[in-house]
C-alpha cells in the first residue's frame, strides 16, 4: 500500500511539472523567439551560456546533495515579479525586460523546487545564466561609440610607433591613400562580453581570493580595447605596406578569431601571475565544501510541493492571458495613410523619397513619410522623415535615431533639448536637437516621439506612456518625427534652427491627420 501511495504521488508530482513546463513555454516562447535573434546578432556567445549554467549544476551536484532541500512559497513571489517585468516589457515594447522576466522565473522556479539554501549555493550559476541577457540596444550603441574613438585612437599611436604616417578624424584613420573607417562591429565591443564571462568562470574555477577575481575581472575591460586597437594597427599597417585588399579581405575576416584568442591569452597570464603572489591558504567557499565523511541525502522527488507548482503555472498562464487580451484589444485610431500627405509645406516644396527595404525591415513601421523639402525662396533644403506604428510592442516599436545617425558615420557635437511653442493642443513642448559632423561638414537634427497627442523627448518617458496608455488608454500606436537641415558652409546653428523652427510651425498643422493626438 506504501509504495502504491508513494507511485501515485510520484506520478501527480510528474504531472503537476509537465503542466508548470508547459505553462512557463506558452508565457515565453515568443520572448525566446526575440532572444535568438537577438544572440544571432553580436551575441553569438549566448548560444553557449545555457551548457555553461547546466555544468556549473553539474559541478555543484554533491554539494546540493548535502544541502538542505525545503520548496520556498516564496518562489511564486519571484515568479510574480517576473510575470510584472514580462508585462512591463511587452506593454512598454522594452525587449530587455523580457529577457530579464526569464532569468528571473527560472530563480522562482528553482526557489519553489529547491528553495532558498540550495539557490543560494548555486548563486554563481545564476549569476552566468544572466549573460542569456544582451545588453539593452541603446547601451549597445553608447559603449560601442566610446569603444570605437577609444580603440581608434589607440591604433593610431600603435601605427606612428612603427613609423607610418596616420591621423583620425573622428572614427575614420587615414594612412596616406587609404583611409579605413571603423564601424561598429569593429569596436572591440564584441570582445568585451564574452571575455567577461571568461573572466568570471576563470576567477571561480581557478582563483580563491575575492581581490583576484575582481583583478581578473577588471581586466577585461583594458585587454579587450588593447586587443582591438591592435587589430585596426595591423589592418592598417597591411594596407599600407602589403595590400588593401589583404587587409580589408582575409585578415580582416580571420583578424577577429585571431585577436579574441589573443586576448584570452592575456587572461591566462594575467591569471597566472596572480598565481605566483604568496599568500595564506583561503577558506574553502561554500560551492567548494566537500561532502565526504557526513550523510549525503539524494535529492528526493516527494519532498516537491505539487500545490506550488500548480500556483506557479497559474501565475504563467495568468499573465501570458493578460498580456495577450491586452494586446488584442488595442484601439487603433483612424488616421490618413502618409500616402497622402501634401508635397506643399508653407513655402516647402516637397519631393518624396523611399526608404531601402532592408531598412524599412528594421524599423518595423507600418507606414511611413519621408520627403526631401525645398524652401522655394532661400533654396535651403531639409528631409522630414515620419515612421508611423498603428501599435507598439516588443520588435515593433519606434526608436531613437541616434543610433541611426551615428551608425551612418555621423559624429555627435552636441545633443540638447530646446523649448518650443507650438499650436495647440501642443503648447510649450521640448524637442531634442543635435549637431552632427561628418567629414567636416554639420547636420542639424531635431527629433522627438509624438505619441497620442503628446511630444515626448525622452526614451525612458516614452516607454513609460506605452506601457499606461495600453493599460488605460487601449492605444500604443505613435511616431518619431525627425528633420534633418545640412548647414550651408559658415551658417551658424542658431540661424539654421531657426529656419527648422518655421517648417516646424507649418508641419504640425498638418501632422496631426497622420499622426493622431
Amino acid at each position: 500500500m506504501e509504495n502504491s501511495s508513494t507511485s501515485r504521488g510520484h506520478w501527480h508530482i510528474g504531472i503537476a511539472l509537465a503542466v508548470l513546463a508547459g505553462a512557463f513555454c506558452l508565457q515565453y516562447y515568443a520572448v525566446f523567439e526575440n532572444l535568438l535573434k537577438r544572440w544571432s546578432k553580436d551575441f553569438e556567445y549566448c548560444y553557449l551560456v545555457p551548457f555553461i549554467f547546466l555544468y556549473l549544476l553539474y559541478t555543484n551536484r554533491e554539494s546540493l546533495k548535502g544541502s538542505e532541500r525545503s520548496p520556498a512559497l516564496s518562489g511564486l513571489i519571484v515568479i510574480g515579479f517576473s510575470g510584472v517585468l514580462y508585462l512591463a516589457g511587452e506593454l512598454g515594447s522594452i525587449e530587455t525586460l523580457t529577457y530579464v522576466a526569464i532569468w528571473a522565473a527560472i530563480v522562482g522556479l528553482s526557489f519553489l523546487l529547491l528553495g532558498i539554501g540550495m539557490t543560494k549555493s548555486l548563486a554563481f550559476p545564476f549569476l552566468i545564466l544572466a549573460f542569456i541577457v544582451p545588453l539593452p540596444p541603446f547601451l549597445n550603441q553608447l559603449f560601442t561609440f566610446k569603444l570605437k574613438l577609444i580603440s581608434s585612437g589607440l591604433s593610431v599611436n600603435m601605427m606612428q610607433a612603427v613609423g607610418l604616417s596616420a591621423y583620425r578624424e573622428g572614427n575614420i584613420i587615414d594612412v596616406g591613400l587609404t583611409q579605413l573607417q571603423v564601424v561598429d562591429a569593429c569596436s572591440g565591443l564584441r570582445y568585451v562580453y564574452p571575455l567577461l564571462l571568461i573572466s568570471l568562470l576563470f576567477g571561480y574555477f581557478f582563483h580563491k581570493k575575492w581581490w583576484e577575481r575582481l583583478i581578473i575581472l577588471f581586466a577585461t575591460i583594458p585587454i579587450s580595447i588593447f586587443s582591438n586597437a591592435l587589430r585596426i594597427a595591423i589592418t592598417g599597417y597591411l594596407s599600407k605596406k602589403v595590400s588593401p585588399e589583404i587587409a580589408n579581405t582575409f585578415f580582416h575576416g580571420f583578424s577577429g578569431w585571431l585577436i579574441f584568442m589573443i586576448s584570452v591569452a592575456f587572461l591566462v597570464c594575467l591569471s597566472w601571475c596572480l598565481k605566483l603572489v604568496k599568500s595564506e591558504p583561503a577558506e574553502p567557499t561554500p560551492d567548494r565544501i566537500q561532502t565526504r565523511g557526513r550523510h549525503v541525502r539524494p535529492l528526493d522527488l516527494k519532498e516537491t510541493k505539487p500545490a506550488y507548482l500548480w500556483l506557479a503555472s497559474v501565475l504563467f498562464v495568468f499573465f501570458w492571458g493578460l498580456n495577450t487580451t491586452l494586446a488584442s484589444a488595442l484601439i487603433r485610431p483612424s488616421r490618413k495613410s502618409f500616402d497622402q500627405f501634401p508635397m506643399m509645406v508653407g513655402d516647402w516644396k516637397g519631393k518624396r523619397t523611399y526608404v531601402r527595404q532592408e531598412i524599412l525591415d528594421m524599423l518595423w513601421a507600418d507606414d511611413y513619410a519621408q520627403v526631401e523639402f525645398t524652401h522655394r525662396k532661400t533654396g535651403d533644403v531639409l528631409l522630414l522623415f515620419v515612421p508611423y506604428y498603428a501599435y507598439q510592442g516588443t520588435r515593433h516599436t519606434a526608436h531613437s535615431p541616434v543610433s541611426c545617425l551615428v551608425g551612418s558615420g555621423f559624429a555627435p557635437r552636441s545633443r540638447t533639448l530646446i523649448d518650443r511653442g507650438w499650436p495647440q493642443p501642443f503648447g510649450q513642448i521640448r524637442i531634442r536637437q543635435m549637431v552632427l559632423e561628418k567629414d567636416g561638414d554639420l547636420l542639424l537634427s531635431n527629433y522627438w516621439f509624438q505619441q497620442r497627442g503628446r511630444v515626448i523627448v525622452s526614451e525612458y518617458a516614452n516607454k513609460w506612456y506605452l506601457f499606461w496608455d495600453s493599460l488605460t488608454r487601449r492605444r500604443t500606436d505613435g511616431a518619431l518625427v525627425r528633420i534633418e537641415m545640412p548647414l550651408r558652409k559658415g551658417q551658424a546653428v542658431k540661424e539654421a534652427q531657426a529656419v527648422v523652427d518655421a517648417f516646424t510651425l507649418a508641419l504640425m498643422g498638418i501632422l496631426p491627420e497622420y499622426v493622431p493626438n
